[in-house]
């Protein structure tokens, strides 16, 4: 083993390895977030069945939404990386950081990634049904 992979290489793998655990800790915190936000407005939207508030808690749904396929793209672009050194693509400078020349999901494919939409899209179909709880109230 020790031939296949040089300490510089190990060590740049545990370098992108580190991002990676990274990146996967602050999309976790971020779904915490979307959720925690989301249950307070919803919350006090339920209670008193008021459209807007419910309305306004779909705006923080969104941008965790948007935030979260960011961070899942970007650690796919570095898992992509980790892959190239590990199989010592030559093409990579040792110690290389930059991720953004891997090939993954745009964005916008991101947020619709399995991984994403069932845990948002449940958070906004409860948003919606207290929106039309609340305009039916009326």
């Amino acid at each position: 083993m020790a031939d296949e992979y040089p300490s510089d290489r190990i060590k740049h793998l545990e370098m992108i390895q580190a991002v990676v655990a990274r990146l996967a800790n602050e999309a976790a915190l971020i779904r915490g977030w979307a959720l925690t936000i989301s249950s307070a407005f919803f919350g006090f939207a339920a209670q008193s069945l008021n459209a807007r508030v419910a309305a306004v808690g779909l705006l923080p749904v969104f941008a965790f939404w948007g935030l979260n396929a960011y961070y899942l793209r970007a650690e796919r672009q570095y898992r992509c990386l980790y892959d190239r050194v590990r199989t010592g693509d030559s093409a990579v400078a040792p110690f290389s950081m930059n991720a953004r020349g891997e090939t993954v999901d745009t964005w916008l494919r991101t947020i619709w990634s399995v991984t994403l939409w069932p845990f948002y899209g449940v958070i906004f179909v409860v948003g919606a049904v207290l929106i039309a709880a609340g305009i039916c109230k009326r």
